[in-house]
């Protein structure tokens, strides 16, 4: 099979395979052993391999073919084949991952489950055990060992153990659970204890493996193991167990020891020591290993004997190795008493002394340990370090120093590493331990890094000691040191940082301290190391001393380079220390600081960009210059926090802001300003003005500063804080100032500007005195000042006042930079501050100090500009003062102007060293003179006429002529200059430039020759005669401006000036045309306002308005309408306007479309500009309808009314009439737009100085608006708005003001609140008067007011006799009056009548009822109303209402379905009246009010109420309800009924139906049919039980007879008995109606009685006996006496059921008969004589029973009838005997003459002796119920003669 392909396939062929796999476990099977076995199992393990291509094809071939096994023999040989495949599958095999040893092992676990036959079960297990034993396999598996161990114990466990270890075998492997979940936790720990006792070696060795496990991997097992006693079984295993299994209970027991103290005792108690002792001693290496682990874990105090033991482990031959020992024996030494240790004799003494000799021994190894162990027992116990005696140790650890072995060598190092760390408190190690520094820098500087971190370590602390630490040589030392920093590890870092920091701290840094410094690179390793520190370590702390130490050595001496120099050489190495600035603790803060603070000069852009990028080191830059106590770190912080800000300052800012910190720092920066700078010449020789420009940031300064202080050879002693804190503190404020306002304020609250004035104002005092003190903080605090000075908060600080004087002082100094920043300082002030703030610099005398600084060459300052623009401040600071200065007019027009003006005249000289002062004076001149007039003659009187005058004359073509034409125009603008004597000469002078000088002169010409020629002197004159050519030539041909200057300078040439005008329009040049292409061209708004106020003067004369170029000037003149300006509009408006006065530009400017432009112009407050506009809107609609449309449309009238109320009395006119033209058309006038009108106008009319004009303008609008009804329907104004101004207009002198005044009036008093005030009720008067006339027109217009007046006024129209003459006018047949004035006569009427009842008797019925005939529904009501009042007061009255036609008049107002309710509630009240049934109109009236009952439009239920009221009314006359039409009411009211009335409308309908058929049969009939019984009937299950009585009343009137019989039925029966129940149960009463109707049923159709309904009906006929009143129990009884008669008709079985039912009222029946009427008796007694019921006798008691011999003992004996007899009990011994005893018997009928038989005898001894007997009628008792009484036994007496009598009760009822 290993060398033929063929074979191979040949062997598959024949089934080797499985012949192979049975000879696989044939030795198993056969119990085969020995070497042939062996042979056997793997020549057939190999013949697999190679036939299935490898055992990895062998194991997965197997595996597959187990769960396909039919034979659980075969599959047992397979799983058996794949155990020894698996035991033997090693790593070498070909191909070992293909197989996955997950997939197996489920495989295998599937064979252990309780169906699979045992033998399989056991080979799985066999298969698994090699799984998990197989080195390869096993690693790709969980848990492997713990599965190895359970399947051990599964092997050698018993039958019941076996079960439970096999369920956690297959948990384990199937169910994805740990170890201690398979094994069930506590109970699996359980049962693994138990099996450490009595089982075999090997299941001990299983278990306690199993619990080495548990315990090293879950926490909880470990107090399951405690808790369960495993302690005492697993030291027992210490001491009995094998090898293996003493390991495990070691390893578990230090496991335990370690988790817990408590468990850590009970070990202790189950004295574990020794045998872990006995372990420690004779184990192999691994035991001893394990033991002294359970021991170091187990030993917590220094037990003398355990250590005593150890000590002699030590000094004997086992173990051979020491090194457990040792580190057991440390372990205790740790933690022995410090007298034990230094005790002589004592154990721990003598161990320790063991331990020092071994360090002499020849073993290397012990040696090596024995120097650890006293490392760690000096590392641990500071007590023994610092103890005298321990010195004795020093000597062999120093020499173990030298030795060959470096390991020895460095556990020497590090014993001595931790003896040092007390070396200063314990002298005598110090003085000793100096040997011990040159072999241990010899040892540094092994190549083993190891060994060399350990020297270090010793090292360090040994330079602990100063002596030391100065005496070694720091140069040899330098290179390991580095070398540590950069290879070693942390802590040997941190201790090297520590070594170098402790050197340098007391070595002076020579020249060869230095230059080995750079050349080992230790300042970047120290760098380094902090990159890679946590900042809370004490490595940290310790690289960053040293860095500071080498940051301290000074520039000077004999080196150039300091040691720190490499960090501006190298910037990368920066970020570890702002790292360290960023988080570590202040005192690392500060360090890094101190180092980084030298740095600023080199690298302050990278070390600002570290600063601003790392998070949190602003912050902590922050915190140490606010809460450091040293000057010089603050200083420092602050020089840093300005590098930060430098090029990232909006970061630095929202840091600083967001940690809270930012108001802190500012006020411990305003605190360092107050620190004196040191006197250093050398410091204030800088030179200022270069510095400025090279630093705009304070960083640069200070480097200056500092390069100073090293140059001067001055010690670092003079702080340099102290010279530079007040100035880097200025410069940091300046940037913190400049982020935002917020910075500002706050500095300013931290007090900086008083610091500020104080070091002025010092400074003030000082360069008064000649001491000037300038170190350069002066002029910085200027710019800082200048810099907060930029908000307006902080200007209007007190202590900003304050400052004003010494900005001042310093502005005459010296230097040109001091007086160059407090310019800008006062430039910040006047441009930010208050009026008071500007007026205290002004009263400083700044100006003064600043007007010698304009003009200054730019060159000389640019380092200031350029250090200002830095800071945002102006360039020019001097300029921007004085414009701003005086822009406060007080200032302009006060003393300091007036102060400065001469000298601004005098700069208009040339000044050759300032050539820029004479342009800059001229225009602070201009903007003095600019409206001050005071200013003006000061600048007269200084000369700047003359010099004007002189420059012109001259003809400079340079900008100053145009500026001095400029300043000439402002200060001719003063009529009193205009008056000046030169101003004469200066028109021609302007003239002349007019025609000569360059254009701007010429502009300016112009300009100042528009201000002259206001002077009518000068305007009039020849001279102005000559500029009117140069003018329009400049208006033909100039630029815009150039035409603006000309056109003004026209304007102001021929205004009033007529003569000049027309010269101004003949003129070569063409103006007109000229000013129509200024119009039409696209120049400013301005000029072309300018050229329209020209037209408008030029337009004023007719010849103008005819030329051809005046027609050109429409349509930009409309255009200008549009214009943006208000004053353009206004100059177009006029110029139009004046247009408009030819017809024929008039008609040019509306096609040109004016009209909305204009109408748009008539807003806002111009009423100069309204006027104009007002005008030419009126002039243009005139005989213009278009026109007038397109006003409206624009909203002429909308913009009218908004400017009426305010406008002038002469714009008020003209708005009117153009209202007027336009309200003449009728369009205009409806719309919505003339509505609003009528308020303002009113208004207007109440102006006093309004013209009659207006007035006829406004009453005319009003006419034409208010004549629209529809306008006058929606007016809102009040009567004392609208009236009272009508009032006074009667008087007017003008006729036709007092006829618009009437007719408006007329309309207006159609409006309600009119009508309703006094002013109205003023003219009522007159009005009735005219209603009485016989005009209609008149009339009609009268009554037409009367009727709108008397919605308010009602009684005052019928006190002035109006309803007489309204009366008239109702009632007049001829001719007959309009419809339209008689309803108005009808109106007057019911408004009087509406006002007050007190009226309905003045009006007469006819006309009352005349009003029912009017079509206004409130006039019909009131009539209604009136009517009804007098028919109520006076019934007599309805006959007059009758006769006057009211009934029709009322039936037709209910057909029409108007006033419904009020024309039926008046109809019932006449139809009530007995006169007027007897009328005709009644009979009539009976089918219009069916016909309205039956009309689907009748909604009002009240209506339909009353109108079933009035038939009933009508009803009750015996001839109506008997006339056809009574027909068709029935089926009216009937249908009434069937529409779901209310309970009041169904009482009414069912009362008129019993008026209709209580006479008439016919009417009966009707009812039936139209379905009235069976609404009747629906009614009787109403609610309202009155409702349910008359419906029953109604039924009992229907069945009185028997023309309807065939409605009678038994449900109709079932409704009353509901009723009667219904009633009974609510209110305990009932109806006798209901009870009548059911008598009425019974007695006229007997048929009923047989009825269930019937039987049903008998209990509630006896509620009617019972509550019922004497009528109801009358119907009762008659109704149960029908019952009873129709029972020998009616089956038996009803009669008896009835009879039964109806005995239930016996009682009641028998009442009637003792106390009910006598009419009741007879048919009570006949009920009673065939109703069923029962005899009750009682036999009270017996009385007087005597026997002549012996005792009475009585009984009684009763007979009745045919009956058995009844006997009583005997009472013995008593002639009294009381029975009270009972005897009944039921009767289906009464016993009529029956008697009762009763004897009374007495037993005894001698039998039965007669006492006596009586017999009773009983007919008696049927009748009344119950009879009681003495009845007298017969024979009646004793002996002695008295009666013998027995008290009896007879009761006959129902029970």
């Amino acid at each position: 099979s290993l060398v033929s392909k063929e074979a191979r396939k040949s062997m598959v062929d024949v089934g080797a395979i499985s012949i192979l796999i049975s000879a696989t476990v044939a030795p198993s099977k056969e119990f085969m052993q020995g070497e042939f076995a062996q042979a056997l199992q793997e020549n057939s393990m190999s013949a697999l391999a190679n036939i299935s291509g490898g055992m990895p094809s062998v194991v997965l071939n197997l595996a597959e073919s187990i769960e396909s096994c039919r034979s659980d023999i075969q599959m047992a040989d397979i799983i058996g084949a794949l155990a020894y495949a698996l035991m033997v599958f090693n790593d070498s095999s070909d191909s070992a991952d293909v197989v996955n040893p997950v997939v197996i092992e489920q495989v295998l676990s599937r064979q252990l489950k309780s169906h699979v036959p045992q033998l399989v079960q056991e080979r799985a297990i066999e298969a698994l055990a090699s799984l998990y034993g197989n080195t390869v396999l096993s690693k790709g598996l969980n848990h492997a060992e713990g599965k190895k161990m359970l399947v051990g114990l599964v092997t050698m466990a018993t039958s019941d153990v076996r079960e439970e270890l096999m369920k956690s075998l297959k948990s384990l492997c199937g169910d994805d659970m740990n170890l201690w979940q398979s094994l069930r936790g506590r109970e699996g720990v359980q049962l693994l204890i138990s099996l450490l006792g009595l089982s075999s070696e090997q299941q001990q060795e299983y278990a306690v493996a199993l619990l080495s496990i548990l315990s090293q991997d879950v926490d909880e097992s470990k107090w399951a193991i405690t808790a369960a006693g495993g302690i005492p079984p697993l030291v027992q295993l210490l001491e009995t167990g094998s090898a293996r299994a003493k390991q495990d209970a070691a390893l578990v027991l230090g496991n335990l020891c370690g988790h817990s103290e408590d468990i850590r005792a009970c070990v202790e108690t189950a004295e574990a020591v020794p045998a872990l002792l006995w372990l420690l001693k004779n184990a192999g290496l691994r035991g001893q290993e394990i033991a002294a682990g359970a021991l170091v874990q187990l030993v917590r105090d220094s037990d003398a004997s355990t250590i005593s033991q150890l000590a002699a482990l030590l000094t004997g031959d086992l173990p051979e190795s020491k090194l457990h020992v040792l580190n057991v024996l440390g372990r205790l030494l740790c933690v022995a008493s410090h007298d034990d240790i230094l005790k002589g004799g004592a154990a721990a003494n003598e161990a320790l002394q063991t331990v020092v000799q071994l360090l002499g021994s020849a073993n290397e190894e012990t040696k090596e340990h024995a120097a650890s162990v006293i490392a760690e027992v000096f590392d641990a116990r500071e007590d023994l370090r610092e103890s005298p005696i321990i010195t004795g140790g020093l000597e062999p650890l120093t020499g173990l120093l030298n030795s060959e072995n470096e390991q020895i060598a460095m556990q020497a190092a590090r014993a001595l590493a931790a003896l040092f760390l007390s070396i200063e408190k314990n002298r005598q190690v110090a003085r000793i331990a100096r040997d011990t520094l040159p072999p241990l820098m010899e040892l540094a500087r092994s190549p083993n890094i190891a060994v060399a971190e350990m020297a270090t370590t010793a090292l360090s602390n040994l330079l602990l000691d100063a002596e030391i630490a100065e005496e070694a040589p720091a140069e040899d030392i330098i290179l390991p040191l580095t070398r540590i920093l950069r290879e070693g590890t942390f802590a040997g870092k941190d201790h090297a940082a520590g070594a170098l920091a402790r050197l340098l701290k007391f070595c002076p840094i020579d020249d060869a301290l230095a230059e080995s410094i750079h050349h080992c690179g230790t300042v970047l390793a120290l760098v380094a190391l902090l990159a890679v520190t946590d900042m809370k370590d004490c490595a940290t702390s310790e690289a960053l001393e040293a860095l500071a130490l080498l940051a301290r050595a000074k520039r000077g001496g004999a080196f150039s380079r300091p040691p720190w120099a490499v960090l501006a050489e190298v910037p990368y190495s920066l970020g570890p220390l702002v790292t360290s600035l960023a988080v570590g603790l202040p005192p690392i803060q500060e360090k890094s600081i101190e180092v980084l603070s030298r740095l600023c000069r080199d690298q302050p852009v990278v070390l600002g960009d570290l600063i601003a990028g790392t998070s949190k080191c602003v912050v902590a830059l922050a915190d140490r210059v606010i809460n450091s106590s040293n000057l010089e770190i603050k200083v420092g912080g602050t020089a840093l926090l300005i590098c930060a800000s430098k090029e990232h300052r909006q970061k630095s800012m929202e840091a600083l802001h967001d940690s809270g910190f930012f108001s802190h720092l500012v006020q411990s920066l305003v605190d360092m300003l107050g620190v004196k700078p040191a006197e250093n010449p050398e410091v204030c020789d800088i030179d200022i003005v270069e510095e400025a420009k090279e630093v705009t940031k304070i960083e640069r300064a200070a480097e200056k500063i500092y390069s100073k202080v090293e140059e001067g050879d001055l010690l670092m002693d003079r702080d340099p804080a102290a010279m530079l804190g007040g100035t880097v503190s200025l410069w940091l404020l300046s940037i913190i100032a400049s982020h935002d306002s917020k910075s500002k304020v706050a500095i300013m609250e931290a007090g900086a500007i008083e610091v500020l004035t104080e070091k002025l104002g010092n400074f003030a005092s000082s360069a008064s005195q000649g001491e000037v003190d300038n170190n350069g903080s002066i002029w910085v605090s200027a710019l800082l000042l200048a810099i907060l000075f930029q908000d307006r908060d902080v200007t209007r600080s007190p202590a900003t006042l304050r400052a004003i004087p010494s900005l001042a002082t310093l502005l005459r100094s010296e230097g040109a930079i001091d007086h160059y920043f407090a310019a800008q300082a006062l430039a910040s002030l006047v441009c930010n501050g208050s009026r008071g703030t500007l007026l205290a610099v002004a009263n400083s005398g700044a100006a003064g100090g600043l007007i010698p600084l304009l003009g200054s060459v730019e060159s000389d300052i640019s380092n200031l500009v350029a250090l200002s623009e830095e800071f945002s401040l102006v360039p020019n600071p001097d300029q921007v003062a004085l414009e701003r200065l005086f822009r406060v007019d007080d200032i302009r027009v006060g003393a300091t102007a007036r102060k400065a003006i001469p000298a601004l005249v005098e700069l208009l000289k040339p000044i050759p060293d300032r050539p820029g002062a004479p342009s800059l004076a001229l225009g602070l001149l201009t903007q003095l003179a600019k409206g001050s007039n005071a200013n003006k003659l000061v600048m007269a009187d200084a000369g700047a006429l003359d010099a004007l005058t002189k420059y012109l004359s001259l003809g400079p073509q340079d900008a100053i002529e145009e500026a001095t034409a400029d300043l000439m125009r402002i200060l001719f603008s003063s009529a009193e200059l205009r008056r000046h004597d030169s101003a004469a000469g200066a028109v021609n002078q302007l003239v002349a430039v007019l025609r000569l000088g360059t254009r701007g002169a010429r502009y300016n010409a112009a300009r100042a020759l528009q201000a002259l020629f206001s002077a009518e002197n000068i305007k009039v004159g020849d001279s102005a005669k000559q500029s009117i050519l140069p003018l329009v030539e400049m208006l033909n041909t100039g630029s815009e401006k150039e035409q603006l200057a000309a056109i003004g300078a026209l304007i102001k040439l021929s205004s009033e000036n007529p003569p000049k005008a027309l010269a101004i329009a003949d003129a070569e040049d063409n103006a007109v045309e000229g000013l129509c292409r200024v119009l039409s061209s696209d120049c400013a708004l301005e000029l072309k306002e300018d050229a329209a106020e020209l037209c408008r003067v030029l337009f004023g004369n007719s010849r103008v308005r005819t030329m051809p170029a005046a027609s050109n000037c429409v349509q930009p003149l409309v255009e200008l309408l549009n214009a943006e300006s208000i004053s353009a509009q206004q100059a177009g408006a006029l110029a139009l306007n004046n247009l408009l006065d030819d017809e024929q530009q008039a008609e040019l400017v509306a096609a040109q479309g004016a009209v909305v432009p204009l109408v748009g112009l008539v807003t806002g407050e111009n009423y100069a500009l309204h006027e104009a506009a007002v005008s030419a809107l009126t002039k243009l609609g005139k005989d213009r309808p278009l026109c007038k449309l397109d006003m409206v449309k624009a909203g002429i009238i909308d913009n009218v009314l908004e400017l009426l109320p305010i406008a002038p009395d002469g714009l008020c006119a003209l708005m009117a009439e153009l209202l007027r033209i336009l309200t003449n058309n009728s369009s205009i006038a409806k719309g919505s737009a003339a509505a609003k009108a009528v308020e303002p106008l009113f208004i207007a009319l109440t102006r006093p100085e309004l013209s009659t004009s207006g007035q006829h303008s406004a009453m005319q609008v009003l006419v034409n608006i208010l004549e629209k009804p529809q306008r006058l329907a929606n007016l809102k104004l009040t009567p004392m708005q609208a009236i009272e101004p009508l009032v006074p207009l009667f008087d007017s002198p003008s006729q036709t003001v007092q006829q618009l005044a009437a007719e408006l009036l007329s309309h207006l008093l159609v409006q309600e609140h009119f009508q309703r005030d006094i002013i109205t009720q003023q003219a009522i008067a007159p009005l009735v008067r005219i209603a009485g006339m016989r005009i209609q027109s008149l009339q009609q217009k009268a009554i037409k007011a009367l009727e709108s007046a008397s919605n308010s006024w009602p009684n005052a129209v019928a006190d002035a006799g109006g309803i007489i003459e309204l009366s008239k006018v109702i009632v007049q047949v001829d001719p007959q009056p309009p419809h339209a004035l008689w309803e108005s006569a009808a109106l007057v009427i019911s408004n009087i009548l509406r006002f007050s009842s007190q009226y309905y008797l003045h009006v007469p019925i006819p006309v009352l009822v005349k009003l029912l005939r009017s079509s206004s529904e409130a006039t019909v009501v009131v009539s209604l109303n009136a009517l009804l009042v007098l028919e109520r007061d006076d019934a007599s009255s309805a006959e007059g209402m009758a006769e006057a036609g009211a009934v029709e008049a009322l039936l037709e107002l209910l057909r029409c379905h108007q006033c419904e309710e009020a024309a039926a509630r008046l109809l019932e009240a006449l139809f009530n009246n007995l006169k007027v049934r007897d009328m005709k109109v009644a009979k009539y009236a009976i089918s219009p009010l069916s016909q309205y009952l039956l009309d689907p439009q009748t909604r009002a239920q009240p209506a339909r109420l009353l109108a079933s009221l009035a038939l009933g009314d009508l009803f009750q006359h015996d001839g109506l309800s008997r006339t056809t039409d009574a027909i068709s009411s029935c089926r009216a009211l009937v249908s009434l009924l069937e529409d779901q009335p209310t309970e009041e409308m169904k009482m009414v309908a069912v009362c008129a139906l019993q008026n209709l058929v209580v006479h008439s049969r016919s009417n009966k009939r009707a009812v039936a049919e139209a379905g009235g019984v069976h609404v009747v009937q629906e009614l009787l299950s109403s609610s309202n039980s009155e409702t349910a009585g008359q419906a029953a009343a109604l039924i009992k009137l229907l069945f009185s007879n028997h023309t309807i019989q065939e409605y009678a039925s038994s449900e109709m029966i079932r409704a009353l008995t509901a009723v009667l129940e219904r009633e009974f149960w609510a209110t305990a009463t009932v109806n006798e109606d209901v009870v009548k109707a059911i008598a009425i049923l019974f007695g006229n159709f007997p048929r009923l009685c047989s009825t269930e309904a019937a039987t049903l009906c008998i209990p509630q006929l006896g509620c009617a006996l019972k509550a019922g009143t004497e009528p109801a129990q009358e119907a009762a009884l008659d109704a149960l006496c029908y019952l009873r008669q129709a029972w020998s008709s009616n089956p038996v079985e009803v009669g008896k059921s009835q009879a039964t039912v109806a005995a239930e009222s016996i009682p009641l029946l028998q009442l009637l008969m003792r106390s009910g009427p006598q009419r009741f008796q007879e048919r009570a007694d006949f009920l009673l004589q065939y109703l069923p019921g029962s005899l009750v006798v009682t036999i009270r008691r017996g009385n007087n029973l005597k026997q002549s011999m012996g005792t009475t003992n009585a009984f009684c004996k009763l007979t009745l009838g045919n009956g058995p007899p009844r006997q009583t009990k005997v009472v013995p011994h008593s002639t009294s005997p009381e029975w009270t005893q009972s005897f009944a018997w039921a009767f289906d009928t009464p016993p009529k003459g029956q008697k009762l038989h009763i004897s009374c005898k007495s037993k005894n001894a001698f039998g039965k002796g007669s006492l006596g007997k009586v017999t009773i009628q009983i007919d008696r008792v049927v009748m009344l119920g119950t009879v009681s009484g003495q009845y007298t036994l017969v024979p009646d007496t004793n002996r002695d003669g008295t009666s013998r009598t027995l008290e009896i009760e007879f009761q006959w009822s129902n029970k």
